[in-house]
């Protein structure tokens, strides 16, 4: 009995399963929510390291224009990753990712302008953390602000370690 191969991602299936769309503020959020989606119907092979079949098998097929049915089959996933993960963007961060074709691109440049904007965050952070002193403050008042500031490096993905 021949069975059908269903698409492997329908993104028509689960429009709303991203609370809120990625803007500079809610990067990490974000990021678990996409990465659950994206694990759960194995697409990782499309954004991160992917593999792309060839589009020609031979030197002949751009001339007779056979496109390769395995490079047919991955561009069409693809370009549903693409217009799902571009779904998911605030018009800020989309700007961000304009001319990128295929979602490993999008994926990328996301991922390296959120790490170099937490990166430099976590530095300001470290830098408030190691200038804060008491002047004048209540030592509660002195503690929240630290407490304030170590919350945010968690926040960015650098948490102070209990040492």
């Amino acid at each position: 009995m021949a069975t059908s191969n269903p698409s492997p991602f329908a993104p028509q299936s689960f429009p709303n399963l991203i609370a809120e769309k990625l803007d500079d503020s809610n990067y990490l959020h974000w990021k678990q929510q996409i990465e659950l989606v994206i694990k759960s119907h194995k697409l990782q092979r499309f954004v991160i390291n992917p593999s792309i079949p060839q589009r020609y098998l031979t030197d002949e097929d751009p001339v007779a224009n056979k496109v390769n049915p395995a490079y047919e089959a991955w561009e069409v996933q693809d370009q549903m990753l693409l217009t799902w993960l571009q779904s998911t963007l605030s018009k800020s961060v989309l700007s961000r990712v304009i001319g990128s074709i295929h979602s490993y691109q999008v994926w990328d440049k996301i991922h390296e302008y959120f790490h170099m904007q937490m990166k430099a965050r976590a530095r300001q952070l470290r830098t408030n953390l190691r200038s804060t002193s008491l002047d004048g403050k209540t030592m509660r008042e002195f503690l929240s602000q630290i407490k304030n500031i170590v919350d945010e490096l968690t926040g960015v993905d650098n948490p102070v370690p209990h040492e």
